[in-house]
């Protein structure tokens, strides 16, 4: 595994200059129910999303776009889906959505059952950067992976979303829950708002973000099963909690976005 991640690593290296000089901020985004569809919980329907190149997540590709412009970021998509089985259908997607030109790290034949633990713990100890952006999702091991990492680099500033993709057991789900730390999102939204609170992205990126999406997710009819979604049919986010009415002054679309999501959330 760590000869993998290496060779991927020294590709990245070659292609864009010294990394490490210079990766003051890097991404590290799950795939499957994070940036696209895949329903981890059902053996069933998840297969049906495992060839299924043009479901995804609404937003997403936008929202990392903006992150690596305005944060100068590096992308890393991490994922424990096999190689074998899914590699083709991710990289193609990740093509056909537009989501920005970053390193791919699946589960090989040689990983390990701490394969997500050991590659984002190779790319952090290689490009040394000093705030982390995680995206991932409680449909498996996301939350728990990511708070291990935290505790891992205590001197690195970690930034830890979760897509809020099924309920917790506090509401009956199997979902999994979050840690000290981590903040559940439902729409890419969420994640812009609180980056730029954090001074990761610029008020023009994140105005032209909300005008883009909101409408797009408020106008999102029933449950869908295939295509760009917002709330895909499985999700259930009753967990989710809002944060963002001090914004509403500042982008009144919100209001819209807020009575969208919990009607969803709680239906």
């Amino acid at each position: 595994m760590k000869s993998f991640v290496v060779r991927f690593l020294a590709v990245l290296l070659l292609v864009s200059g010294s990394l490490a000089s210079y990766a003051q901020t890097i991404v590290i985004s799950d795939i499957d129910d994070t940036v696209r569809p895949q329903y981890v919980q059902d053996l069933m329907d998840s297969a049906k999303y495992a060839f299924d190149k043009d479901s995804l997540f609404i937003g997403m590709s936008e929202l990392l776009q903006v992150i690596a412009k305005d944060a100068d970021a590096s992308v890393f998509y991490v994922t424990r889906a096999p190689e074998w089985l899914m590699a083709k259908t991710h990289k193609e997607s990740l093509k056909r959505g537009r989501f920005p030109a970053g390193v791919y790290f699946p589960r090989t034949v040689h990983s390990k059952d701490n394969h997500k633990y050991k590659v984002i713990e190779e790319i952090i100890d290689r490009t040394k950067p000093s705030d982390v952006i995680m995206l991932g999702d409680n449909g498996e091991a996301d939350p728990k992976v990511y708070n291990t990492m935290t505790m891992m680099y205590p001197g690195i500033r970690f930034h830890q979303y979760i897509r809020d993709a099924y309920n917790t057991p506090k509401f009956g789900g199997e979902g999994t829950s979050l840690y000290l730390g981590q903040q559940f999102f439902v729409t890419p939204v969420e994640v812009a708002l609180d980056l730029q609170r954090r001074g990761f992205l610029k008020n023009s990126s994140v105005r032209s973000l909300v005008d883009y999406l909101v409408p797009r997710i408020v106008a999102e009819k029933g449950k869908p099963k295939r295509g760009v979604m917002a709330f895909p049919y499985f999700v259930e986010c009753r967990d989710f909690l809002w944060f963002w009415d001090q914004e509403i002054s500042v982008y009144p679309s919100l209001l819209d976005l807020k009575a969208k999501i919990e009607k969803r959330c709680n239906n």
